[in-house]
């Protein structure tokens, strides 16, 4: 396996079931720019649902008792400052490991190894599951270890043992908890909603356009300074528990992702995400035939209406950005409102799926 291919594979590992632990540490922003509140609950919504096509999204769900992290509480009682600092001062000087050995897989074996990775992650956050030994620094001790002092990781050319993979997500939790000790600042400004009400927007956003019942999935929220042209917001993310365990064994996954515009408590984004779901490119054929049919400038319309529950005369609506979405497999449609807000509709291709729905208010340029 060439060096370029080997370092994409071992990337997948570092960063799968979503922790960019390395990319904490190395960039403390990330970690300043946001308060994440785990396992919070939102209030029970009144069930007046409407009734959908049948694309609605199909939302998991797990019998209680719901599972609770372990990994706080076994990292804080195995690692001391001294250790923390060593490996922090080590990474902070070239933070992407140079990756040797390795061997050439097929990308089956690849996806095999990530599911594997998944179910273990599950198993280490939630059941207490941990590796024999930590990552070893030096060799020796196996044919997986990393040498701080070169940063260069060294990686079995055969299959990975449980065990190896285990040890690489307690590295990936030990970064990630050292950059939360490192860099403990929240940001805090004024804010005129909670937490509480804004979890409860979301929530509702995602009854609205997705006919879905977050009320057993698990909710985190972060809070994001301005920036970037961007207002202060706050992310919430509905996703099921154990979901990295779902996904190892073949299940469809769905999680939802809102974004609340903080100051005016606006609902800018509301996502629905499934990170195995398989895109249709639109070639040229199919792209002229979607330029021909109305049907999706009128699902967004309907949605904009009857599922946002807007209000104002929409005055136009349109596929935009083609090019871009033909090759994503999306089709998007704006629809514009009378006072200059508008909404972008994304659908999935062929079937239809409303994937997202973005908003922007008519100021936002000014």
């Amino acid at each position: 396996m060439n060096k370029k291919k080997r370092s994409a594979s071992i990337a997948v590992l570092l960063c799968a079931g979503g922790l960019f632990a390395i990319s904490a540490v190395v960039v403390p922003n990330l970690v300043n720019s946001a308060v994440v509140a785990k396992d919070s609950t939102a209030a029970p919504q009144k069930d007046v649902r409407q009734s959908l096509p049948k694309n609605t999204v199909p939302v998991l769900k797990v019998e209680a008792p719901l599972p609770v992290s372990t990994v706080d509480d076994y990292l804080r009682k195995n690692m001391n400052k001294e250790q923390m600092e060593q490996i922090y001062d080590s990474l902070s000087k070239a933070p992407e490991p140079t990756v040797v050995g390795g061997h050439d897989q097929t990308e089956s074996e690849l996806n095999l190894r990530t599911k594997r990775q998944w179910v273990l992650e599950d198993q280490y956050v939630y059941d207490g599951l941990r590796p024999r030994i930590p990552l070893p620094f030096e060799a020796g001790q196996g044919d997986l270890y990393l040498d701080l002092k070169t940063n260069t990781l060294y990686v079995p050319d055969r299959t990975w043992t449980d065990e190896e993979l285990l040890q690489l997500i307690d590295w990936n939790y030990r970064l990630a908890y050292i950059a939360s000790q490192r860099f403990p600042e929240k940001p805090v400004f004024p804010q005129k909603y909670s937490e509480s009400e804004f979890i409860m927007r979301a929530a509702e956003s995602v009854r609205k356009l997705y006919d879905a019942d977050v009320s057993k999935l698990e909710i985190s929220t972060s809070l994001h300074k301005p920036g970037f042209g961007f207002p202060s917001q706050w992310w919430v993310h509905f996703s099921p528990y154990k979901e990295r365990t779902m996904r190892g064994q073949g299940m469809e996954v769905w999680n939802y992702h809102v974004i609340i515009d903080t100051e005016t408590g606006v609902l800018v984004d509301t996502t629905a995400i499934n990170a195995d779901a398989i895109r249709t490119p639109i070639d040229g054929a199919a792209a002229a035939t979607i330029q021909k049919d109305d049907r999706w400038i009128r699902e967004a319309k309907r949605i904009v209406k009857d599922k946002q529950g807007e209000q104002r005369k929409i005055v136009k609506a349109y596929l935009t950005d083609t090019e871009v979405n033909n090759k994503r497999g999306m089709v998007a449609v704006d629809v514009l409102l009378e006072d200059g807000s508008k909404y972008n509709a994304e659908f999935r291709y062929p079937s239809m799926m409303l994937r997202c729905l973005i908003y922007e208010p008519a100021d936002k340029e000014k």
